[in-house]
């Protein structure tokens, strides 16, 4: 029964979050009723351990999102990451418009820029490039989920899954070294063959380039008119944060100031020169952060009331007991959380707390990544409403896009990746 009672909980928020109810909204209520079926105090179970999951998270984590913001919109408003996404493109021709997407995709989400910056950079371009070469919308679409997937499970760059893995396991970024690389170059090669395969089988149909769907998708931009930093001078300010996190094991705050610094010196003369333009990029980077903060934390809020409800022991220890290969306990576990969840950052705030002991039974850097493999899969079912975001910017129907693109590229493919993953870590004696 408590096993039940939390998987409603969970159930629950997701429900909340697809209807677009604010995440705070939804992780209170869901809280309430968590504390009302177990009759606990609904005073101190709000005040203290829901405040205090919430509170502990953004203190713990809020000068890294704010850096992490402040870093995309150094590199947006300097024009340095269109810079590259132009070039990008530009090199890998219209008619490879897919796989420069995903080249610039997996660049800056490695480096720590928010997903949604990189969708306002590169759809425009690339919409633009498939109008050129007669391509479907949906090449866009299939190289950025791609690079979404690929970007966000590298190890030692410093995003999100990377560096709170490395919190609650006591790990570091770069656990599961080449080892990981190895594994998601394969699954680029793959997934890059299934987009040529998938675009022409769309070039067959007489499927090309057709109007935006909606009135929500961007518009394309035109030829680039006022003066850029040299594509190169983005790709030195990416870099720099992932070298100091790895070469002077710094704390990823560190790593990221260097990474602004970066950026301003080197594209100093890009800035705007009026304090109250300045201004607005600081208020705008700390506006992203707070919303990107605090949707984290509510559900960290929400974790903690779980954690504290009597039955929260029942279900780890039955977690815990599986007979299985503890990679295996983190590879359904948060998956299944992301999964109802609809968010990989979700998946692991909440399955985090209760994977620890298994970390424990098994190394320690393998069980990271298989963790940061495990929420990038089911997390993209169809109640993520970051996909239908990505959907409506793009300009494209959600059915005509789910099936052939996201859920091939982001369940089935990323799925595959965690559990081939696994099996070599089994056969090479590493878990």
């Amino acid at each position: 029964m408590d096993v039940l009672i939390l998987v409603l909980a969970v159930a629950l928020i997701s429900v909340f979050c697809y209807k677009n109810v604010p995440t705070v909204v939804g992780g209170i209520v869901c809280a309430i009723l968590l504390l009302l079926v177990y009759k606990m105090d609904l005073y101190s179970g709000l005040l203290d351990t829901y405040m205090g999951g919430l509170v502990g998270f953004m203190k713990q984590w809020f000068i890294m999102f704010t850096l992490g913001a402040l870093f995309g919109k150094l590199l947006d408003v300097t024009g340095g990451a269109d810079a590259l996404a132009r070039f990008i493109l530009d090199k890998v021709g219209a008619k490879n418009v897919s796989l420069g997407v995903f080249l610039f995709t997996t660049i800056v989400c490695a480096a720590g820029v928010s997903s949604f910056v990189t969708l306002f950079i590169v759809l425009p371009i690339g919409m633009k490039m498939c109008r050129r070469a007669n391509l479907s919308r949906l090449s866009v679409v299939a190289g950025y989920t791609l690079g979404l997937q690929i970007g966000l499970a590298l190890p030692y760059v410093p995003v999100t899954n990377n560096v709170l893995c490395a919190s609650y396991f006591g790990t570091d970024v770069s656990a599961g070294g080449m080892l990981a690389v190895i594994m998601n170059v394969a699954t680029a090669v793959i997934g890059m063959l299934y987009i040529k395969w998938y675009e022409k089988r769309l070039a067959g149909k007489g499927l090309g380039y057709a109007p935006a769907y909606g009135t929500g998708a961007l518009e394309e931009v035109e030829e680039e008119t006022k003066s850029a930093p040299h594509w190169g001078l983005s790709v030195i300010p990416m870099l720099i944060p992932i070298l100091v996190l790895n070469i002077f094991k710094v704390k990823i705050e560190v790593a990221m100031l260097c990474g602004v610094i970066a950026v301003i010196v080197l594209q100093f003369k890009f800035l705007p020169r009026h304090w109250e333009d300045n201004r607005k990029i600081i208020s705008d980077s700390i506006n992203m952060s707070m919303t990107t903060i605090i949707n984290a934390a509510a559900i960290v809020g929400l974790g903690a009331v779980i954690q504290a409800c009597p039955g929260y022991m029942v279900v780890v220890d039955k977690i815990l007991s599986y007979d299985g290969n503890p990679l295996m306990i983190s590879m359904i576990a948060t998956n299944l959380i992301a999964g109802i969840a609809g968010s990989s950052s979700a998946g692991l705030v909440l399955g985090a707390p209760v994977l620890q002991q298994a970390a424990t039974l098994t190394n320690a850097a393998a069980f990271h990544r298989t963790t940061v493999f495990a929420s990038l899969g089911l997390d993209s079912l169809p109640n993520a409403g970051f996909l239908q975001t990505e959907c409506t910017l793009a300009g494209v129907k959600f059915k005509d896009a789910y099936l052939p693109v996201i859920f091939m590229l982001s369940v089935v493919l990323t799925l595959a990746r965690g559990f081939v993953y696994i099996g070599i870590c089994v056969l090479l004696g590493i878990a």
